[in-house]
């Protein structure tokens, strides 16, 4: 009985998401009264986290979808009832953080981890010492790079993070929601370039990604099934300079004669990657 009453709450809130209202949100959230209501409905987040979306759902548009919904129901909570909606042993922001697949969401929604690190409690400690766990879910969503023993890199790059403007997190995440929809429209016109994943530097991964013209004639970089934007920044003889579009870190892919590398905002080269053949 429990499990079908589950079901039947998780196949409501799944359908609230095919609707891309986020007033639908907004009103049963801020229908929430009391402390119960409130932890209640952390609990249907923590639920559609766990359940719906990481064991049930199927087909990676649908997913990102649900994700990015988790995302504004969550900002939501916090615009609506204000920060102290969020108590110390909340997992679910972070939760939504580590499970979006979408980098720009991740981005957008960094003002509700800066809430939850203020607050204190279990992100100090969830996957490691802060900012550990969110940097490296930021770092793999973005540029599938690893930063797995690299501490002395956090305080710059959560000195950028920290420092960025930030525009409000729902409404921004609705908008960034219709857009990875659009993105999954493009069909691909042309193969730039392909290279073996390599997560941490000199230790390839099984698999591969691309540089690819889609149909909007725009470059992306596809991982899987996602693409990210690449803007140009510099071209110089037969070498080009990309960034991901709205990427956190200041990193570089630098693609010459086939050859493709990703170098940090300092400078220095993090990975050379191998040609997939």
């Amino acid at each position: 009985m429990k499990k079908t009453a589950l079901l039947i709450l998780l196949s409501f809130i799944l359908s609230c998401s095919s609707n891309e209202n986020p007033d639908i949100y907004s009103g049963e959230i801020s229908a929430l009264q009391t402390e119960e209501d409130l932890k209640a409905y952390w609990q249907k987040l923590h639920d559609l986290d766990q359940i719906t979306y990481l064991k049930e759902t199927k087909g990676h548009l649908q997913g990102d979808s649900i994700s990015i919904s988790n995302m504004i129901r969550t900002a939501l909570m916090f615009e609506i009832h204000g920060p102290e909606v969020y108590t110390p042993d909340n997992v679910v922001p972070i939760l939504n953080f580590a499970h979006n697949y979408y980098g720009k969401s991740n981005i957008a929604f960094w003002p509700i981890i800066q809430a939850c690190k203020k607050t204190g409690g279990v992100i100090e400690s969830f996957g490691g010492k802060f900012p550990a766990y969110p940097l490296e879910a930021l770092s793999l969503t973005f540029y599938d790079f690893s930063l797995f023993q690299q501490d002395e890199r956090y305080d710059g790059l959560l000195a950028k993070l920290n420092n960025k403007t930030y525009d409000k997190v729902s409404t921004t995440l609705f908008e960034l929601q219709g857009e990875q929809r659009r993105l999954s429209q493009l069909e691909v016109k042309d193969v730039i370039g392909k290279w073996h994943i390599e997560r941490m530097k000199n230790i390839e991964e099984k698999g591969f990604f691309e540089i690819v013209k889609m149909s909007d004639n725009t470059l992306y970089i596809k991982r899987k099934h996602r693409l990210q934007r690449l803007v140009s920044v510099k071209t110089s003889d037969n070498t080009e300079h990309y960034k991901i579009e709205d990427e956190p870190f200041g990193w570089t892919y630098i693609l010459n004669n086939g050859n493709l590398s990703l170098v940090g905002d300092q400078g220095s080269t993090l990975i050379d990657y191998n040609i997939y053949k």
